[in-house]
């Protein structure tokens, strides 16, 4: 996330740069183009820095996965999803304490739930990520506590893999805060070590091109190029195919060292490996540094290209990034040298309005392209603010590193070139103070061309002289005539290789046309066999036609035949689908009526039973109500239902339990408890249940919870392998001691077993071993055809 931007003085020194040996007047002129290379060199170093291994992911993926977020399980997936949320919050550029916040939370609710899952690996993964998050955080004491955690779990339970992956972890992120490179190579070494031990070649390789990659940064080009080579070659040896990171750095340790021929051939293979694999992550890092290449080569036009595609890149990622900042700092430079101010100006004002910089050095670069517009349109007023402000960004930034020393030259230049010379020294001698570590030949150089003018106008003329004779000795050490063979043998290269590959594509193309020529006078000749043939099929053709003629007028007779057919049968069809809607509705209507019927009965014995003082009379006609309730109640669904034959028992059942209940007016005393599977039957069958039903839940309302005791009546309905299963049970008094339920000679007794032998059903009532009565139904659809097959 933060970007961590150090200057290393050892690789300016080593700038070579591409062009022709210039007049001494061109020379004596202020720094354009090749003021240009310090910038265009730190951002090369940026992008350089980017980790061989697998790249943060980027905005439109972490999109993908917060969708996928919201629909995961609490499971590895959502423990993967947001690991990776928390990486790309922790490492995205810019150096925003929301970010951080944002990474932990995700973080911690990784581990949260990998401890929950037992999922020992990714505990330590999440862990070594929320080790980086705190050192990013400058939370020092908490990181190392953590890591010292983790290193002591993994040896406890054996995890050596996660062991290595924390160590690495740990260097790569020092590299980019403390900076403590001793404890960096070491946690890297030991990392190295586990992975051998492991023979895991691909992790080994990776920390090796962080190793190489380090060394780089420290000054010692030539180990680190020996380093590269040796991990390209075993990058291949394994097939791994994702070469263009380790392409990427030889082209700029080649480039460091002068050898340009190897930097644009390592450089041009990057961005093959990269269309190759289709990793495009990285796409706008590569794109930046062949730009530099072709600029440090003197191709400014494509150098230009291959920038705007570079912030392009950037501007498509739509976060805030120093590489992009800097991308249009040079496309805005080239602007200006074009004559084009106004639209340098429109460039950087677009760009900061659709990304807003977040940190103190993107805020610098921007600066120093608002005060180049304003300098170019003479509006002196904001130009010299925005070189101050960039001067004050940079220096707010505290990185010791050349751009801020550039920006400060640059403050001097403004005012040297408005003859304000004691102001323009003020800011340009400073720069001098231990400039052999500080400053690069090219911003050396100069540094005492603008001293010279200074000098001069000022009437110190012994000094003005001195300073150029250091600019000139700095000058010719960087345009020697050596130098200008080497770039111009190498434009040479390149424009030979270019037509190589030009000649090798004609050549291709000229091998594409002979097989279309050859193709051509295929199909030529196949259409002059063709056209005979046709003649002759159209002869044959024609006879056909004739005989087809006359037996089309046959089948049309024929076909007329069927049509009439059809239509009367379409029309019976129609009849009959009219007579059965007819039918279903004066079914449903009987049904209607029937309910309506038995609910007259139902109020016939209701207002018999008011006049009625016996209550063993009055009992029998409140039973008799519900047994015409529990009829009547299937007639409801029957017409109810779009069915006319079966009946949706879960309901049914529940409707006669809760009207039973209120009919003995015991609710909110007795509960039930009901288990019906989602089963329809025939009313054949419907009826004696629902009968069956009413007389032994009656039986339990009746008797089995006495002097208002509450209760619980439970009902369960299932579909076993070839039948079905009814159980009615209580939890009340349960039966007498003398009473036999297969000898009784009641009313409902008799009728629960007559219903049952009549469904063909096996009837058993029990006492619990607890407490109740339970009834026991077996029963099926079959039995009940053959017991109507016997009573007819």
């Amino acid at each position: 996330m933060m970007e961590s931007v150090t200057f290393f003085p050892f690789l300016q020194s080593r700038i070579r740069p591409i062009g022709s040996v210039r007049s001494t007047r061109s020379i004596l002129q202020w720094p354009s183009r090749f003021a240009w290379v310090n910038v265009c060199l730190f951002f090369s170093l940026l992008t350089s820095h980017l980790p061989a291994h697998g790249q943060n992911i980027n905005r439109q993926m972490a999109h993908q996965l917060l969708a996928q977020l919201t629909k995961s399980k609490a499971d590895t997936g959502r423990v993967r999803i947001l690991f990776e949320l928390g990486k790309y919050q922790l490492f995205k550029p810019g150096n925003v304490p929301e970010d951080l916040n944002r990474s932990l939370a995700y973080l911690n609710q990784a581990k949260q739930l990998s401890d929950s899952l037992h999922l020992l690996a990714w505990q330590h993964e999440i862990d070594a990520v929320r080790v980086a998050n705190y050192l990013e955080g400058a939370n020092s004491k908490e990181a190392y506590a953590l890591f010292d955690q983790l290193i002591a779990d993994c040896r406890r339970t054996g995890d050596r893999a996660s062991e290595a992956n924390a160590r690495f972890r740990l260097g790569f992120c020092i590299s980019f805060t403390t900076k403590k490179y001793p404890e960096i190579f070491d946690n890297y070494n030991q990392a190295i070590a586990i992975y051998r031990s492991l023979h895991n070649q691909k992790q080994e390789l990776l920390i090796l091109h962080e190793i190489a990659g380090l060394h780089t940064n420290l000054g010692q080009l030539g180990l680190a190029e020996k380093e590269f080579q040796t991990i390209l070659k075993r990058y291949k040896a394994i097939g791994y195919p994702k070469l263009h990171y380790t392409y990427n750095w030889l082209s700029t340790i080649s480039r460091l060292k002068g050898d340009f021929n190897k930097s644009l051939f390592y450089s041009l293979q990057c961005i093959e490996s990269m269309n190759r694999t289709g990793d495009t992550l990285s796409a706008a890092s590569f794109y930046g540094n062949l730009a530099q290449m072709y600029f440090e080569l003197g191709r400014y036009r494509q150098s230009n290209e291959w920038y705007r595609k570079t912030l392009a890149k950037w501007r498509q990622e739509g976060l805030p990034n120093f590489g992009m900042y800097s991308a249009a700092n040079i496309i805005v430079r080239d602007l200006i040298d074009q004559h084009r101010p106004q639209e340098a100006l429109k460039l950087i004002n677009d760009l900061v309005t659709q990304i807003p910089t977040i940190n103190f050095i993107q805020k610098g670069s921007v600066a120093q392209s608002f005060a180049y517009s304003y300098d170019a349109l003479k509006n002196d007023k904001l130009a010299e603010k925005y070189y101050l402000d960039a001067m004050m960004w940079y220096m707010k930034a505290n990185h010791d590193f050349e751009m801020s020393r550039k920006a400060q030259l640059e403050v001097g230049r403004f005012y040297v070139e408005r003859n304000q010379f004691k102001k323009g020294n003020f800011y340009v001698r400073p720069l001098l103070v231990d400039s052999t570590k500080k400053n690069s030949l090219s911003l050396l150089k100069d540094i005492h061309f603008i001293l010279f003018k200074i000098d001069s106008a000022l009437g110190d003329y012994k000094s003005a002289i001195a300073h150029f004779r250091v600019h000139k000795s700095l000058n010719d050490s960087i345009f020697n005539e050596t130098k200008n063979n080497q770039f111009d043998q190498l434009e040479v290269q390149y424009e030979t290789q270019k037509n190589r590959q030009n000649i090798v594509l004609l050549e291709k193309q000229k091998t594409v046309q002979d097989g279309e020529l050859k193709q051509t006078r295929i199909v030529r000749n196949g259409i002059l066999g063709g056209s005979i043939l046709l003649l002759c099929l159209l002869a044959l053709s024609y006879n056909r036609y004739r005989l087809k003629r006359r037996s089309n007028q046959l089948l049309e007779i024929k076909q007329h035949e069927i049509n009439r057919k059809n239509q009367t049968l379409e029309t019976l069809l129609s009849e009959q689908q009219q007579l059965l809607t007819e039918k279903e509705w004066m079914l449903k209507e009987i049904h209607h009526r029937v309910k309506n019927n038995l609910q007259i009965i139902t109020s016939l014995l209701h207002s018999q039973g008011v006049f009625l003082k016996d209550e063993a009379a009055q009992s029998a006609i409140r039973e008799s109500q519900n047994r015409v309730h529990a009829m009547a109640l299937i007639h409801q669904k029957l017409y109810q239902s779009d069915r006319l034959a079966a009946i949706p028992m879960a309901g049914y059942i529940d409707e006669i339990v809760d009207y039973l209940i209120k009919s003995f007016d015991r609710e909110g005393i007795i509960h039930k408890r009901i288990n019906v599977a989602p089963l329809e039957l025939d009313v054949t069958l419907a009826v004696p249940l629902g009968l069956i039903l009413n007389e032994a839940v009656t039986n339990s309302l009746k008797y089995a919870f006495k002097d208002g005791k509450p209760g619980i009546i439970c009902v369960k309905l299932t579909a076993q392998k070839n039948h079905y299963l009814l159980v009615i049970s209580d939890d009340g008094t349960g039966l007498p001691a003398d009473f036999n339920p297969q000898m009784s000679q009641t009313l409902g007794m008799s009728l629960m077993h007559g219903l049952s032998k009549q469904i063909g059903g096996s009837l058993q009532i029990r006492q619990n071993d607890d407490k109740g009565v339970e009834v026991r139904l077996e029963f099926s659809e079959e039995a009940v055809g053959k017991e109507q097959i016997t009573t007819l």
